[in-house]
């Protein structure tokens, strides 16, 4: 495994340019979920072999979403998508989406992106995790936690998402004193 240099990750904000480079990714993002969610309706493989993912467009044709791609060096790494829907009003921040492609994946890169994005928008944050996708669960629940020890963890029902249950981490972002001198 090679040793990743946090200073050359780049969370980048994206354009609508962006957005057929994102979409492509989401097929992996959606593969990726299939090892943990497979198994439930909805989630089979499609007969033409192509994963498909929910349409990222809205993320740019709404308002207080914020498309980030993220690059290792020039190569691709991933996506964040922060918006401010969370499960109850409030929320502050929602990480929407958040993807990592498997080659930079337990290198620290997806924790020094959330972390990043974290401090970029201060405020109360959620982070969402669909009941069974417990790859993801425990990457949040080691990422909020090495970011915000106060953190709380829960299930909820969430009423955008047809009040199907979510696991939720919430959190606060804040500059620290030391940051401001």
């Amino acid at each position: 495994m090679r040793k990743i240099d946090y200073k050359d990750i780049k969370i980048i904000p994206a354009s609508l340019a962006d957005y057929p480079a994102m979409q492509n990714l989401g097929r992996f993002y959606v593969y990726d979920m299939s090892e943990y969610l497979g198994h439930e309706d909805g989630w089979e493989m499609p007969e033409d072999g192509l994963f498909e993912c929910i349409d990222f467009k809205k993320y740019w044709e709404r308002d207080n979403t914020f498309p980030f791609l993220i690059r290792y060096k020039n190569e691709l790494a991933g996506f964040a998508i922060v918006d401010k829907k969370g499960s109850e009003p409030l929320i502050d921040f929602n990480m929407a989406q958040f993807f990592i492609l498997r080659k930079f994946k337990h290198q620290g890169v997806g924790r020094y992106v959330a972390h990043q994005l974290f401090d970029r928008f201060e405020g109360i944050w959620e982070v969402m995790v669909l009941p069974g996708n417990t790859g993801a669960y425990q990457f949040w629940e080691k990422t909020v936690g090495s970011y915000d020890k106060d953190y709380h963890a829960y299930d909820r029902k969430v009423p955008h998402f047809d009040n199907e249950m979510r696991n939720i981490f919430k959190l606060s972002s804040a500059i620290k004193e030391a940051d401001k001198l």
